[in-house]
């Protein structure tokens, strides 16, 4: 029994010997832990924020798109025509009444376009130039009767076509841009000058029906052709959106309105074109390369 007291006794006394020398371990071990967490939180600046994305400075790129609008009407008087029969009863002989019919242009249209923005803010000013080479054509044709009647008493039959054409084939606009930027979108509106090369064309044909009392030279002689093209300057306004993909490439979408003056002014026998403006809705999209100010 006194041995077995004593080896307690021993016991208990070396475990009160190690307790100081364990704490001082941890303690240690605790210190060096915070000041390895010190020297890290000293030695790793704070991650810099991200840079504001600026509109600022030039750009380029390519569109593509789509033009749409209504072409001028063309008036056709078919009775005008009796005038060219020699010999022509105009009391019994008849045609068809009076019209008018419209043309509606269409087509893809495609280019390149350069500008420069200044941002300062949310606001952003900016000029832009845009040239396209354009497919917009319109093409309508109408048919009339023709019944002349000759003094003699004989009479004859013809069948009359007018056909209108109008194309665009390039236009381009120069223009002011307003809007507003949140980071890296843009909307904005825009206006400034418009021009186009429009063409215009406006032929008749006929067809003698029946061979009751042939003239010599017709129905050649009632057929008709004049065409004319030119540049057109007038105003566009509209309006669109860019968003910024990285800081050097955007993509936007864009209306604009094209106001371009009076048609081209054409005329045949019994056809003309009725005087109006020339007006186009266009549609596109676009790629810009933005560059540094």
């Amino acid at each position: 029994m006194i041995d077995r007291s004593e080896r307690k006794d021993s016991m208990t006394r070396r475990v009160r010997n190690l307790l100081p020398v364990l704490l001082a371990l941890g303690l240690g071990a605790v210190c060096a832990a915070d000041a390895s967490a010190a020297d890290l939180a000293l030695k790793a600046p704070p991650a810099p924020p991200p840079a504001a994305f600026s509109w600022t400075g030039f750009y380029a790129g390519v569109h593509a798109g789509h033009g749409s609008g209504e072409g001028n009407a063309a008036s056709v008087d078919p009775g005008a025509l009796l005038a060219l029969f020699p010999g022509v009863n105009n009391l019994t002989s008849t045609a068809s009444a009076p019209f008018t019919f419209g043309v509606d242009r269409s087509g893809w249209l495609g280019g390149l376009q350069a500008g420069y923005n200044w941002q300062t803010g949310h606001f952003v000013a900016g000029v832009e130039a845009d040239v396209s080479a354009a497919g917009i054509r319109a093409r309508e044709s109408s048919s009339y009767a023709l019944r002349p009647v000759f003094l003699v008493g004989d009479f004859d039959n013809y069948t009359g076509t007018v056909t209108v054409t109008q194309n665009v084939d390039y236009l381009g606009t120069l223009r002011g841009r307003l809007g507003y930027a949140s980071h890296n979108w843009l909307f904005y509106a825009t206006g400034g000058l418009a021009w186009a090369h429009v063409k215009a064309s406006l032929d008749s044909t006929h067809v003698r029906l029946t061979n009751n009392f042939p003239m010599p030279g017709l129905p050649g002689a009632l057929d008709g052709h004049a065409s004319a093209s030119g540049y057109k300057i007038g105003y566009a306004v509209g309006g669109g959106g860019e968003w910024a993909f990285t800081p050097h490439w955007s993509l936007k979408a864009e209306y604009l309105y094209l106001n371009l003056g009076r048609q081209l002014s054409l005329s045949i026998p019994g056809t003309s074109l009725m005087p109006s403006d020339i007006e186009l809705h266009t549609f596109r999209i676009g790629l810009n390369r933005q560059f540094a100010p």
